[in-house]
């Protein structure tokens, strides 16, 4: 069996197919450079050029960066992946003058008249009405042009510090060095002595790398409200939200009902720490503690059984691309030393393909991601034949299939057995993975948001850590005992590391949320609704997020609706204490 992914249908190497590439999207953007410089009287053909340019450079850069940063990704010290990427982002950032000057020019149309006499224009009309909005927010030609120059010193390299100091960590646990991803997975381990050494070698080991961890923290989101006040923006969340394609009121509609649900939450937590022998609520350290009697690891053999199994109980589609994944070795599977932490899933619909970077040590847990990630490829090969500019969707709506496809795992299980402890087993592990989705996003959009509220100075790693227990606090109440928090969750999530993905925590717990909704509809009508389902995961990729859901009758503005999925995981958390209570 492969043990790494194979990137050869992108190229084999940084070879003579890849200079080549290179050098062809370095003509090809010194071509369109030319052209928006060269603007004449006629909007359409000029509309219809730019956006035609866009398809072809939009493909050439997927591409070239699609090879380099997955091949950095499973080795965080592959310089000349780096090196590349650094070329790229140099090559594409020679259109950021020209840019500016079109989105001005883009600022005063009537694109609703432009549209109507051009299929090209109408086709793009969204996201040519997206530019339109976010010309609003540019800088001079000049500033653009300096601040794309200087990101890649500042928060890209901030960032690149943070995987660095990730990735490279070596933990000591009982005289054994162990990778940073070995010691998170701990977390899962039946033996409680392995899950608190763990816990306590951990944030001991951070002690190493969190000084300058906290500076590139720090650096970055001083950059982001730096850039965001020039910009004009009122802070980074009304940007975000632009980006996520969502408006306010859906958002704090959603994050209303989720803390209406935070006592439910924590009567979980604290029936999970008396079924585990703690009198104060849960220790973080056993917040992923395994309960029931299902303890059995999986290898990856039987995990992707396991997934075509549950796929095929939904679609033979869903179970078809699966084997699809599987057999064309699209997955990376196993944690190494230099591998990123964590799992993604990277698609690459111009070439029809994915790819899934995973940590799997064989805990049910990694069962649930690997469908998770699976579902994200399952979105990509909805849209693979969208056209180029409708490939990408926002975070979001990013996370509806792979919560789906975790949703329909999960209900596999059960129905694989009779056993009241082994049905704990599985429905305690969903409701671990809710617990953080809705509550433990809830403390990291907590502490984003103290973060970003201060970030107008440096700021050290106590304040850091003080920050991020408060929100934990806050989040969990007393369901956590809050002499075994964890303070360095700031440093462990990498998503806190991106300038230009701020908030990259609300997306899940929508993602949750939806999905659950979602499921709630295919059960009542299943043959209408795996039609509906992709045609929504299509429109994804074209619509805000609102507009999606009203496809599906669904009002994302109304509490109601969250608070509707919001119940459907209380039902499990009633099950759970319930079944907990009985050992």
């Amino acid at each position: 069996m492969n043990n790494k992914w194979s990137l050869d249908s992108l190229y084999k190497g940084f070879d003579s197919k890849y200079q080549n590439d290179l050098d062809k999207l370095d003509l090809k953007i010194n071509e369109y450079i030319t052209f928006l410089d060269t603007k004449n009287d006629d909007d359409i053909n000029y509309l219809e050029t730019y956006l035609k340019y866009n398809e072809e450079i939009l493909i050439l850069i997927r591409t070239l960066g699609a090879f380099a940063s997955l091949r950095q990704a499973t080795d965080v010290a592959d310089y000349e992946a780096l090196t590349y990427l650094a070329k790229i982002s140099n090559i594409a950032r020679k259109t950021t003058k020209a840019d500016v000057r079109f989105n001005r020019y883009l600022k005063d149309l009537d694109l609703d008249n432009l549209a109507n006499k051009s299929n090209l224009i109408n086709h793009y009309l969204y996201n040519l009405k997206r530019e339109q909005n976010n010309a609003n927010y540019l800088l001079s030609e000049k500033e653009e042009e300096l601040y794309s120059k200087m990101q890649e010193l500042s928060s890209s390299s901030w960032s690149q510090i943070h995987n660095l100091a990730t990735a490279n960590l070596m933990i000591e646990i009982n005289g054994k060095e162990h990778t940073f991803s070995d010691v998170r997975n701990m977390a899962y381990d039946k033996d409680p002595k392995v899950r608190k050494d763990a816990y306590l070698a951990e944030l001991e080991a951070y002690k190493n790398v969190d000084d300058y961890v906290a500076i590139a923290l720090s650096n970055i989101k001083r950059e982001v409200n730096t850039i965001n006040d020039l910009r004009g923006y009122k802070d980074a969340l009304s940007k975000t939200l632009i980006q996520s394609k969502i408006k306010k009121e859906t958002l704090d509609a959603m994050l209303s009902a989720m803390h209406d649900y935070k006592d439910d939450f924590a009567n979980y937590l604290k029936a999970k720490a008396k079924y585990l022998g703690h009198q104060n609520g849960l220790p973080f350290y056993d917040l992923f503690a395994p309960v029931g009697s299902l303890s059995k690891t999986y290898t990856f053999k039987e995990a992707k059984s396991l997934t075509k199994d549950a796929f095929s109980s939904y679609s033979k589609s869903l179970s078809d691309f699966a084997d699809k994944a599987f057999k064309n070795n699209w997955i990376d599977p196993f944690p190494k030393k230099g591998k990123r932490g964590g799992a993604f899933c990277s698609n690459l619909p111009q070439i029809n393909e994915s790819r899934i970077m995973l940590n799997f040590t064989g805990s049910l847990d990694d069962i649930m991601t690997l469908a998770h990630e699976l579902g994200h490829g399952y979105h990509g090969d909805i849209i693979k034949d969208n056209s180029p500019l409708h490939w990408s969707y926002p975070m979001p709506l990013a996370e509806t299939a792979s919560i789906f496809c975790e949703t329909i795992m999960k209900e596999h299980l059960l129905t694989t057995i009779d056993n009241d402890d082994e049905k704990l087993s599985i429905l305690e592990l969903g409701l671990q993975g809710d617990t953080q989705v809705i509550i433990d996003i809830l403390s990291r959009y907590l502490f984003e948001t103290k973060l970003l509220n201060n970030a107008n100075r440096p700021i050290s790693k106590n304040e850091l850590n003080t920050w991020m227990l408060e929100a934990q606090k806050e989040a969990y109440l007393d369901g956590l005992d809050h002499n075994y928090l964890h303070q360095y969750m700031w440093l462990v999530k990498g998503h806190y590391y991106s300038a230009g993905l701020n908030f990259y925590n609300f997306p899940y717990a929508f993602g949750l949320l939806f999905g659950k909704g979602l499921y709630a509809i295919y059960l009542k009508d299943k043959n209408k609704f795996l039609n509906d389902y992709d045609n929504l995961l299509k429109l994804t990729t074209k619509m805000d997020a609102e507009d999606v859901a009203l496809k599906m009758g669904i009002d994302l503005t109304k509490k109601d609706f969250w608070l509707g999925s919001l119940k459907m995981i209380k039902k499990d958390i009633d099950l759970v204490t319930q079944l907990l209570s009985k050992k």
